[in-house]
């Protein structure tokens, strides 16, 4: 009997102590279909530490792996390329005690489907929404950072929040910052780099998240505009960021993880309130796209785009291409960046491509932050429906003061849109 009770010790000891060096509970988190995030769980042994990641894609769950290159994350963003494969993580960590590796890995149940984009529906349903470039070199001509923070300050976003839904706005889009190198909103990872305070670049109020309360009184969600390289037009912010002053050209490896932990530490903070990001400046001809796309860097479209969506995993993305065609920038585009100098084209189906949403994006001044008014009213109204009949998506951009105040005449063409669109009764 001893022998018995002897013999069973050993071999839950034996393994217990197999459990010691494994990773446990390896499982996946999310739906497998395309445009949505997939993330691995796990649990790693006391010691062990380093997590490293692989992920494989084949048609078959039994063999033909193939490594996707540039994806080292433990979440990955499906892509419509995916689609009728499945995926492999295999995760690897180090003791640190003695430098034992150990590995595991797992495979999706089923293959990935494309089911259009959930993400983008609620944009499809908002139809129309309005812009705001609200930048120093806008507003107060970059004087400096009093003149910006009592500018921030002086917005009156309860006033702009009412305006925009008496408008029928769907949605409003919003600028963090631009090429200046101030923001309307804090970011310690920026300070952090910069050698700067709360105040001194970033505003020190936090203006999305004051329009952000505002507008859910109205239930009107919040899009964020972020260039897609660093700030260009400010010589300190350039030098710390080992960025070209005064041009635009392809980032670093070191300057794109700035901007993925700037963009990270906005996107946690705002959360599930931010509903997408509109991200300028990813061109062919500044070599910023190339360089964005090559999946041989630890920092790519992949990185950025989970750091957009760090916060809210259903935020929606997309990347600029500049003027031109209504097309698709990147894989992990969720919609049409659709910048437009005015409205030229029109929607044939929802979709540019599967599971990005069709999206056009102009001015109603005679320029990007022109005071004037680029259309006739009426045209407008009816350019607006042409566009939403075929389940496309319109953004507007609108002039506003430092307050916030949106200029009278502007104000009556959204007004006008929004009537004509059926979401107001003014």
């Amino acid at each position: 009997m001893k022998k018995q009770i002897l013999l069973l010790f050993l071999i839950s000891f034996l393994i217990a102590s197999c459990k010691v060096d494994q990773i446990n509970n390896l499982t996946f988190e999310g739906d497998l279909v395309a445009k949505q995030i997939l993330t691995i769980k796990y649990d790693l042994p006391e010691g062990y530490s380093n997590p490293q990641f692989t992920w494989y894609i084949s048609e078959s769950p039994d063999t033909g792996w193939q490594k996707i290159p540039g994806i080292w994350t433990p979440e990955i963003v499906l892509l419509t390329s995916y689609e009728g494969k499945y995926l492999k993580i295999e995760i690897t960590a180090t003791s640190g005690n003695n430098g034992k590796m150990i590995s595991s890995s797992r495979i999706s149940s089923s293959a990935v489907e494309v089911k259009g984009n959930p993400d983008t529906d609620w944009f499809r349903d908002a139809s129309f929404g309005i812009m705001v470039h609200y930048l120093s070199s806008n507003i107060v001509q970059d004087k400096g950072s009093k003149e910006w923070n009592d500018a921030v300050d002086s917005f009156d976003t309860d006033d702009f929040a009412l305006k925009a839904s008496e408008a029928g706005a769907g949605y409003v889009m919003f600028t963090l910052g631009q090429n200046s190198g101030y923001y309307c909103s804090p970011n310690a990872a920026f300070d952090s780099i910069v050698g700067t305070y709360p105040g001194d670049l970033c505003s020190r109020r936090d203006l999305p998240m004051d329009l952000i309360r505002s507008l859910k009184k109205y239930k009107i969600p919040l899009i964020l505009y972020l260039p897609s390289n660093p700030p260009i037009s400010n010589k300190l912010v350039s030098e710390k960021f080992r960025y070209t002053y005064g041009k635009d050209s392809a980032t670093s490896q070191y300057n794109q993880a700035i901007l993925e932990n700037m963009i990270r530490e906005w996107s946690v903070r705002y959360g599930t309130d931010v509903k997408g990001w509109w991200f300028d400046g990813l061109y062919s001809w500044n070599n910023i796209r190339s360089i964005r796309m090559d999946m041989s860097q630890k920092h790519n479209i992949s990185t950025h785009t989970l750091a957009a969506k760090a916060g809210n995993k259903n935020s929606i993305v997309t990347y600029n291409y500049g003027f031109g065609k209504i097309q698709v920038n990147t894989p992990y585009c969720d919609y049409s960046s659709g910048e437009k100098m005015t409205i030229d084209e029109f929607p044939e189906s929802r979709w540019v491509e599967p599971g990005v949403q069709w999206f056009l994006f102009t001015y109603l001044g005679e320029k990007w932050g022109g005071h004037g008014s680029q259309f006739k009213t009426e045209e407008l109204v009816e350019k607006a429906k042409k566009i939403v009949q075929n389940e496309g998506v319109l953004c507007l951009e609108v002039v506003v003061t430092p307050k916030g105040d949106i200029l009278p005449h502007h104000l009556e063409q959204i007004k006008a849109v929004g009537k004509g669109l059926g979401k107001t009764q003014y």
